[in-house]
């Protein structure tokens, strides 16, 4: 592993460009052609990925956006291209921009902090991330805790894993085993329960993890628009689920109706731990599913299927009800 402190790194650039008249704007540029060069590519090269949280963050109260154009400028990587992509941070989040080399697992990280640039110069690619070493240095590089997202995202990417699943990363802001599961449960309702004329999707997370994510990204399923309802239960709750791996709801309604049915949902995390060594970094747990990802049966069933009455569906979705108890599959 290789780290690049900024300090030197950008003063060999003023020297032997002699950009420092340019501005940072060119001092950038530079940077990321210093950086293409190192990592053995040319612009357009379509092994080479982009990724960064730039679309969310401010710098000193304005976006991001124009590191991301340079950068965009230079690399030739672009969204219609799939390989420019993008992870969410809260607006007050450092910059992070990362150009991943998708032949070596070879990346440059560059971090905006305190008006200055930082790099970090390193290979995550499958083999590195799956040591157990790799992480416990991580936390030496500018990138920080960003690195998990970086590493994962940009593996997942090089592997051909789907746009749609990169998409709920990028609300998530990092791919997990959790995030993981939300896809397949997402998936494996798209094709248990297709809507007909009328109808619409709610689903009610409860128990709550990271899976949630995934449900507004591939079924446009949003607390906003009433189409997912975050309902978070106590250890003791979630004993008297009377489910194996009781994972949530989907209720399929047609408000003009007034009627729809419901399914309760369990994912088992079992078989998609077991596709990877046991102590595989999370990071690399991940990469094990891709080709999973097409079969959510694996991981998902449907324990349990209910109609729908208006009562019925107001009282799993509204707040103070738990809706284990509304269908009846809880022991209280």
């Amino acid at each position: 592993m290789r780290r690049i402190v900024c300090i030197g790194f950008t003063a060999t650039l003023f020297l032997t460009l002699g950009l420092c008249s340019h501005g940072f704007a060119a001092t950038f540029k530079a940077m990321v052609s210093q950086a293409m060069h190192s990592l053995g590519v040319s612009k357009n090269d379509p092994t080479l990925l982009v990724l960064t949280n730039a679309t969310f963050v401010k710098e000193n109260g304005t976006n991001a956006l124009k590191w991301l154009d340079q950068a965009q400028e230079q690399s030739g990587c672009t969204v219609g291209k799939g390989n420019l992509l993008f992870f969410q941070r809260p607006q007050n989040h450092p910059l992070r921009l990362m150009l991943f080399k998708k032949k070596d697992g070879h990346a440059i990280i560059f971090s905006r902090e305190n008006n200055k640039w930082e790099s970090d110069d390193l290979n995550i690619g499958p083999d590195a991330i799956s040591r157990a070493d790799f992480w416990m240095e991580a936390g030496s590089y500018h990138a920080g805790k960003d690195l998990f997202s970086l590493a994962a995202v940009a593996n997942v990417w090089a592997k051909g894993g789907p746009y749609d699943f990169l998409k709920c990363a990028e609300l998530h802001n990092h791919i997990c085993p959790k995030l993981t599961s939300g896809y397949l449960m997402a998936h494996y309702i798209l094709d248990h329960f297709p809507l007909k004329s009328g109808e619409r999707y709610t689903v009610v997370a409860c128990p709550v993890w990271c899976k949630e994510d995934a449900f507004q990204v591939v079924m446009d399923c949003t607390p906003g628009k009433r189409g997912l309802i975050v309902k978070k239960l106590s250890d003791d709750q979630k004993k008297q689920i009377r489910i194996d791996h009781p994972a949530g709801m989907v209720l399929v309604w047609d408000a003009k109706q007034k009627r729809g049915r419901g399914a309760a949902l369990s994912f088992s995390f079992d078989p998609l731990r077991a596709l990877s060594p046991e102590g595989t970094p999370k990071a690399a747990m991940v990469l094990s599913a891709l080709d999973y990802l097409d079969k959510p049966d694996k991981f998902v069933s449907t324990a349990a299927e209910f109609d729908l009455d208006e009562k019925r569906y107001d009282a799993i979705v509204q707040a103070g009800n738990n809706p284990w108890e509304v269908v009846g599959l809880s022991r209280n």
